[in-house]
């Protein structure tokens, strides 16, 4: 059998989400929730756990890192600073995460977005930064039934009036 031998790293470290201690030293995150990094290349494709995936290196708050770009981020960026990703480089984007399981282990998932683009409730990337304005409901009138029903269900079991029952 032959094997082929890949390049696992290209000397540099893993962009973290977690706070590391190396060498002794104790480091925060390098991404954190509401971060913005530098794009410093135009990116790579590594063989990962989970197929191919799109890796970039970044400047975060603890130098020159490399983090891999889920497909949502890559939509959300190509869609702003166009899909030649050598375009991207120099340009500032927000790192945005959220906890949560995936693929059957807890971590937690780091998307990098452009301007306007949060999290919602529910972990979805949605990209309208003002929350929708409250209309105020329009009521209709109710139909004559409707308020005969609604009289019957408000009624009070003691104003209850058996001589009013058909049976």
């Amino acid at each position: 059998m032959q094997v082929t031998i890949k390049a696992t790293s290209d000397g540099i470290g893993y962009a973290s989400k977690n706070a590391y201690e190396w060498e002794g030293k104790t480091y925060e995150a390098d991404i954190q929730n509401g971060d913005k990094v530098k794009v410093l290349n135009g990116g790579t494709l590594e063989e990962g756990k989970f197929g191919q995936q799109h890796y970039f290196r970044i400047e975060t708050r603890n130098g020159e890192k490399k983090a891999p770009f889920n497909q949502s981020s890559i939509n959300v960026i190509a869609g702003v600073l166009g899909t030649e990703t050598d375009d991207w480089v120099g340009k500032t984007i927000h790192v945005l995460t959220r906890k949560g399981v995936f693929a059957g282990t807890k971590g937690i998932a780091a998307y990098f977005v452009t301007e306007g683009w949060y999290l919602d409730e529910y972990g979805d990337l949605v990209n309208d930064a003002k929350p929708e304005e409250t209309v105020a409901p329009i009521f209709t009138p109710k139909t004559e039934a409707q308020e005969k029903v609604e009289a019957i269900r408000n009624q009070s079991a003691s104003d209850f009036d058996e001589s009013e029952v058909p049976w």
